[in-house]
């Protein structure tokens, strides 16, 4: 959504809830004020999603359109989604021999490996990830690539716990972690998953 959607559901809304209109209702004057509140929230989350969207962009190198600009939701979460998917590409999950990393390393980008830096040694792009914006961007997608995406974030969390070693992350994954609830029961679904297919201490034994 943009500016003018929040503008026609504003007037649609208000034609409905004016206190002109509904001189019989007490709490009239109060839903129109906090109709008035609510289009004010909207237009500063488009403001707070515009920035988002610049940030991630201009992370890869790139600058966003006007297009992207106008209902940014869509293009926050196809950049956020093509930031994960690089960054994890890049990084790799789970144990990876030392020279099988190096030769991997020469098939991706410069700005792959830039990124992949970003992601991993500075607190930037996890505060975008932990943010309204972004979350707001989630919800607003395809629930055919939600999957996708949790997939994508608890990826990089387990190679990030692995790499800080005894399973400890930076404190920006607090903030992922409570913007997106549902990474919880990803995590258990994979671990029932895990323990279905490699756990074998129940199986009958061969006589």
């Amino acid at each position: 959504y943009g500016e003018q959607n929040i503008a026609y559901a504003y007037r649609q809304l208000a034609r409905a809830l004016h206190p002109d209109k509904n001189p019989s209702i007490p709490t009239a004057a109060a839903a129109f004020k906090r109709l008035s509140e609510a289009a004010d929230e909207l237009r500063q989350g488009l403001t707070e999603q515009r920035h988002a969207l610049k940030t991630l962009v201009a992370f890869a190198g790139r600058s966003a359109t006007a297009e992207m600009l106008e209902r940014p939701q869509e293009a926050i979460f196809a950049e956020a989604t093509r930031v994960l998917y690089t960054v994890a590409t890049t990084a790799g999950e789970g144990h990876i021999d030392r020279l099988a990393l190096n030769r991997a390393a020469t098939f991706n980008s410069q700005k792959a490996l830039l990124l992949a830096s970003e992601w991993f040694q500075k607190p930037g792009l996890l505060d975008v990830f932990g943010g309204t914006p972004v979350r707001t961007s989630y919800d607003c997608a395809p629930k055919r690539y939600r999957a996708q995406f949790l997939c994508l974030i608890n990826r990089l969390l387990l190679v990030e716990a692995r790499q800080f070693g005894d399973g400890h992350i930076r404190a920006g994954w607090n903030s992922i972690m409570q913007n997106f609830p549902e990474l919880a029961l990803w995590r258990e679904f994979r671990e029932h998953l895990q323990l279905h297919v490699w756990d074998n201490s129940k199986d009958p034994k061969n006589e």
